[in-house]
């Protein structure tokens, strides 16, 4: 057997997420893959380096698999492309070391929040998100907090299977770029890992701050797990995993 580490894009919409779910109504992008695989005679189950909820999109997700010492890798990303066409692409594949683990060999992972005030193109709205907000200084104000090594436990959703709710966050920063002409803003958070939600969450506070409805204060307090200011996470369609670090 060999490894393989391949390197994928998704859109999220089309899914129920990227983990198995219960509901079997929507698949998932997990699923997707593996059914894909299967037929070209791959049975083994892939390992990803995070899971994405519902409606959130990918442009840098890492997975592995381990297929037979016979199969040729070279034919494994076109062939994958064209059975995944067209909500999943595969960017990079190539063989890694039997121990690679996508998650706990992660260091960085990097995510992108895109949104905007008002709703003018049908075609890009499954990608960006519509938000109320202030001043993009104060949306920086806010994400300024979150920089640093904190317990999240009062940003999570249940159902986060790990350890510890302790998180560093690296960078957490906010510019704009024009897509389709349309002038969008951009979140930007990396850190050593995220819990479930936790993104969304924390960036509906920062907007949630930016329009005067809580304090800096009362982000700091959720921050020190001592009272729950805010607990509406943004849209899902305007977040993607960009970016994983090893």
């Amino acid at each position: 057997m060999k490894k393989i580490f391949a390197k994928i894009a998704y859109d999220g919409s089309a899914f129920s997420g990227f983990a198995r779910q219960r509901q079997k109504d929507i698949m998932s992008v997990t699923e997707r893959i593996e059914i894909a695989l299967r037929s070209m005679g791959i049975n083994d189950e892939i390992i990803s380096a995070g899971r994405t909820d519902k409606g959130v999109h990918a442009t840098g997700q890492i997975i592995s698999f381990c297929v037979d010492e016979k199969i040729q890798i070279s034919k494994i990303k076109s062939l994958l492309n064209y059975k995944l066409y067209p909500y999943i692409f595969v960017k990079n594949i190539y063989e890694t070391d039997m121990s690679f683990q996508p998650r706990f060999d992660a260091r960085y992972r990097g995510y992108r929040y895109i949104f905007c005030d008002n709703f003018s193109n049908p075609f890009i709205s499954k990608y960006v998100s519509v938000e109320k907000y202030g001043s993009k200084e104060l949306i920086q104000e806010a994400l300024n907090l979150f920089v640093g090594k904190h317990c999240f436990s009062y940003f999570k959703k249940q159902g986060s299977d790990t350890k510890t709710d302790i998180r560093e966050i690296y960078k957490a920063t906010i510019y704009q770029h024009k897509i389709f002409s349309k002038n969008c803003n951009i979140i930007y958070l990396q850190a050593n890992g995220f819990l479930r939600s936790q993104v969304r969450l924390m960036i509906g506070a920062a907007l949630a701050y930016s329009r005067g409805e809580i304090t800096l204060e009362e982000i700091l307090l959720q921050l020190d797990c001592k009272k729950h200011s805010y607990s509406k996470p943004v849209s899902a369609n305007g977040l993607y995993l960009v970016r994983v670090i090893y």
